[in-house]
């Protein structure tokens, strides 16, 4: 019997190697069932990211081409009140180029002009020695020349209103001497 008693021995070895082998099989079997469930939940989860990426994506391109076309609409509607403002801006600058008050401001800076380079070419005149006593120039003196200037314009309507009235005989000849 001891050659039975080898062979219990062995196979209940065996059985307890079957047995821990077989709980080891169904610890890994148990793991390997977890892990495909949790893989299963992952490509869910992920499959329902997508989804929402997705529809996200889609939200933001509808949102950027709604901004689009409003950025287009304001963007025109500038152009369209800048061309207004420039039309505007044109006739306000052409109503102020006719108005008197351009004509004023135009005579004031032409004033300034003539005085400043008549004061200017009588110092240079009397820098270079020119002195009024011993070379008298009517034009040099402005008070003269403004008197002057008034007595031209009131001998050339005198003369205008003699060739309306007279015989006729001056009306071609303004300012040449009658014999």
């Amino acid at each position: 019997m001891a050659w039975g008693g080898e062979i219990i021995r062995r196979l209940t070895r065996a059985h307890r190697t079957g047995k821990t082998n077989r709980k080891k099989f169904d610890e890994a079997m148990g793991r390997h069932a977890e892990m495909v469930a949790r893989l299963e939940e992952l490509e869910v989860l992920r499959a329902q990211d997508e989804v929402v990426a997705a529809t996200q994506r889609k939200e933001l391109e509808a949102e950027l081409a709604a901004e689009k076309e409003a950025r287009a609409a304001e963007k025109q509607a500038l152009r369209a009140e800048l061309e207004r403002a420039n039309a505007r801006a044109e006739r306000v600058k052409e109503d102020f180029l006719k108005s008197p008050e351009f004509d004023s401001l135009l005579a004031k800076k032409a004033w300034g002009y003539f005085k400043d380079g008549f004061w200017g070419c009588l110092a240079q005149f009397r820098s270079n020695g020119y002195s009024e006593e011993e070379h008298p120039a009517s034009f040099l003196d402005l008070q003269q020349a403004l008197e002057n200037l008034g007595d031209d314009e009131d001998a050339e309507e005198e003369e205008h209103e003699e060739g309306e009235v007279g015989d006729g005989t001056g009306v071609n000849t303004p300012n040449s001497p009658e014999p």
